[in-house]
């Protein structure tokens, strides 16, 4: 039945050949006087709607050709440096790609049941060769105008015409060294344009250009994200800490990760075996300490917070934690006094209280100096901190802002 089906397409088209020069006529007049392509092409699009003229090579060839007359055009306004309209230079570009991949597919298709030679194979083959590296430089073009969707069809074109039939055979995918930039500045165009899952149909390519390796990843990473495939994420920061090591996007996201879903010992034990590698990066320290802080680990977490302080002293987050381990310890002692102690023992557990306040208090103070936008962390604890210790003028002070900042947010509302 299949055999049947094909052999009525090919007398179906061997008919219609017969009266494609009438219907090509005005097509084959504007390719060769250059005049009416715009008509020429509106001719094309309408006889691709037919069932039977869109399956003819003959069709996406002469479309092609069009093209390369329009290409022809700008160009030469460009050697006479007249005024050139670029876009419509490169796009024709990937019209002539596009037409001519199609007539190679078209014919393909006609000649697998047949013995009859190829009419336009080697016609395909010298065009597309010349035109190849104005698809690289198209993809360029539309890049630095920020059209991440034009840049996207020209860099996907430059990969995909490599893999076609027509240049299969010469290993372009593997010899050319700008593939794999082609592959990168198209997973870049797809990412800057949130098309998210396109970012990863050439990203083993991609990886091969071993200079972009960060964005490459990063952009995995955070496309994973975005499409809520949170293993891929974990799988390409973790490929991102071992290949781009010097890059603490990774390591930041990846520790970020784990405390979102309270894996902090898996994280301090990423941070541990990073020290192993690099004992001067203070980063991977301050993130063990606050791991240690999020296990309740405060004396460990103090002593690395003060070894980080004494190495790096524009970590103003060290500030937070050193603070926050003494507020935290001050709180569950301060809760925990049962009202039927005898009044030694109360007063004993009181003073403990206001004793861990009292450490806190610099550290948070410091924090708040050097941080007064982020009122979400330091605000409440002062307040507590304050209270506790009777300090009325500062107690007053953050009372007031509170419920400045709390009337605010009603008004909002």
């Amino acid at each position: 039945m299949y055999r049947v089906l094909i052999l009525i397409l090919v007398f179906s088209l061997s008919v219609f050949a017969a009266s494609a020069r009438k219907e090509y006529k005005q097509i084959r007049t504007s390719i060769k006087t250059g005049a009416g392509l715009d008509q020429a092409m509106k001719l094309v699009s309408q006889y691709t709607k037919d069932s039977v003229m869109r399956e003819d090579p003959e069709l996406y060839f002469l479309a092609a050709e069009v093209q390369r007359k329009i290409n022809d055009a700008q160009n030469m306004k460009m050697y006479l440096k007249q005024k050139t309209d670029t876009n419509v230079f490169f796009s024709s570009v990937h019209g002539i790609f596009d037409n001519l991949l199609l007539c190679d597919g078209k014919e393909r298709v006609l000649l697998s049941n047949s013995k009859k030679k190829s009419a336009y194979s080697s016609k395909i083959h010298s065009t597309l060769t010349s035109y190849y590296p104005n698809l690289f430089n198209g993809g360029l073009y539309f890049l630095k105008k920020k059209n991440y969707v034009e840049a996207d069809k020209f860099f996907s074109m430059y990969i995909n015409a490599a893999q076609s039939p027509v240049f299969v055979s010469e290993g372009k995918i593997d010899k050319d060294s700008k593939m794999p930039r082609a592959a990168f500045w198209s997973m870049t165009s797809c990412y800057e344009n949130k098309n998210y899952k396109d970012v990863f149909k050439f990203d083993q390519l991609a990886m091969k250009d071993t200079a972009n390796w960060d964005y490459s990843l990063r952009y995995k990473a955070l496309s994973s994200a975005c499409l809520k495939d949170t293993l891929r994420m974990v799988e390409e920061l973790k490929a991102g800490i071992r290949l781009v090591p010097e890059d603490l996007f990774f390591f930041s996201h990846l520790t970020d990760y784990y405390n979102s879903i309270k894996a902090y010992d898996t994280a301090l034990l990423l941070c541990d075996s990073l020290i192993q590698t690099d004992e001067k990066q203070m980063m991977y320290r301050f993130a063990k300490s606050v791991e240690l802080f999020h296990l309740k680990r405060y004396d460990e977490c103090r002593d690395l917070c003060q070894m980080i302080l004494k190495n790096d002293t524009t970590n103003v987050d060290v500030y937070y934690y050193l603070a926050s381990c003494y507020f935290s310890e001050a709180i569950v002692v301060d809760d925990n006094i049962s009202p039927d102690l005898n009044r030694q023992k109360y007063k004993q557990q009181k003073d403990k209280a206001k004793s861990l306040y009292k450490q806190s208090l610099p550290y948070m103070e410091t924090y708040r100096a050097k941080r007064p936008e982020d009122r979400v962390r330091w605000a409440a604890p002062l307040y507590r901190i304050y209270l506790s210790l009777n300090m009325g003028k500062q107690f007053a002070e953050i009372d007031q802002l509170m419920k400045a900042e709390e009337s605010e947010d009603k008004k909002k509302e």
